[in-house]
């Protein structure tokens, strides 16, 4: 699931990403710089991820289908989904899983 902050109306400094019931507990956090020369390559394992785009354009790969993403977008992981983040450019990224 890609939620995309340019469709979440900001309020007061507050931009609310819905997750649902989803829970997610947190074992690690990362932040990322991707590059051309050192993409997130595909992969899949059994805990869920969030992924916060802090700034820049990237394609994430969700089962093997590639995603438009830029700052500012959350994307939410599910165990076992295979996912990857690749850029023509630059993109800085925080993972939470």
């Amino acid at each position: 699931m890609i939620l995309k902050a340019s469709t979440i109306p900001e309020k007061n400094g507050r931009r609310p990403y819905e997750l649902g019931d989803r829970e997610i507990l947190v074992h690690h956090f990362v932040t990322r710089e991707t590059t051309p020369e050192n993409p997130f390559n595909p992969h899949k394992h059994a805990v869920p991820e969030l992924w916060f785009i802090i700034d820049g354009e990237a394609l994430v790969t969700l089962d093997g289908v590639e995603h438009p993403v830029e700052g500012g977008d959350l994307i939410v992981i599910a165990p076992w989904v295979e996912h990857g983040l690749r850029t023509e450019t630059r993109a800085t990224w925080i993972c939470l899983g």
